[in-house]
């Protein structure tokens, strides 16, 4: 049986939604609040009692801030083989795209494009008491994954992987080699770039 062919190509933008709308198997978000006063803000991040993303495994934890306008892999997917990634942006904003290509998942094919909140870096002095929400996100093996900052700060991003750095686990793949059905073409950062800020 011949596969399915792409519809047609779109250069419809993407406009990023709020991680509770994630879709993908397995990549189901929690939700977190950020406490956040004239003082600062605290917020928590993995809990051992996160049972859904294994919170009580423990092998690393890594911080990366990613300055306005760039990306991590700009042209390109990442994914793991063994480990799951659980990414919590605690300041600024990121945006994720998920494309889950792992054969027989039953989410197999769909593309999210997230949206992931902290706290306001441009907003934290002087702030009033309030509570916010953000979300921690587990990534599972084989569900490819890109990051980028299109906001106007740098965002800091918190990841609490199930296993520990191994180059052999981590792999790239190039956007052009990956078709998305729903795109009807593979995915870029210029399609979210158009769409980042609904009207």
């Amino acid at each position: 049986m011949a596969p399915n062919p792409l519809p047609p190509a779109s250069d419809r933008p993407i406009a990023p939604e709020e991680p509770r709308s994630i879709r993908i198997a397995g990549a189901r978000p929690i939700r977190r609040t950020v406490h956040q006063d004239p003082r600062g803000f605290l917020l928590e991040t993995l809990r051992a009692d996160d049972a859904e993303v294994a919170g009580s495994t423990f092998r690393m934890s890594y911080s990366s801030v990613t300055l306005p306008g760039q990306f991590r892999d700009a042209d390109r997917w990442h994914l793991h083989q063994v480990q799951t990634d659980r990414f919590v942006v605690v300041l600024g904003e990121m945006v994720l795209a998920l494309l889950d290509r792992r054969s027989g998942s039953p989410t197999e094919g769909l593309l999210d494009v997230v949206r992931m909140t902290g706290a306001p870096a441009a907003a934290l002095a002087h702030a009033p008491a309030r509570e916010l929400t953000t979300y921690l996100v587990p990534i599972p093996p084989g569900v490819l994954h890109c990051i980028g900052n299109l906001a106007e700060e740098p965002f800091l991003l918190q990841n609490f992987p199930t296993e520990l750095y191994s180059p052999a686990d981590e792999g790239r793949v190039p956007f052009a080699s990956v078709p998305v059905a729903s795109l009807g073409r593979p995915f870029a950062w210029d399609l979210v770039r158009a769409g980042s800020r609904p009207p």
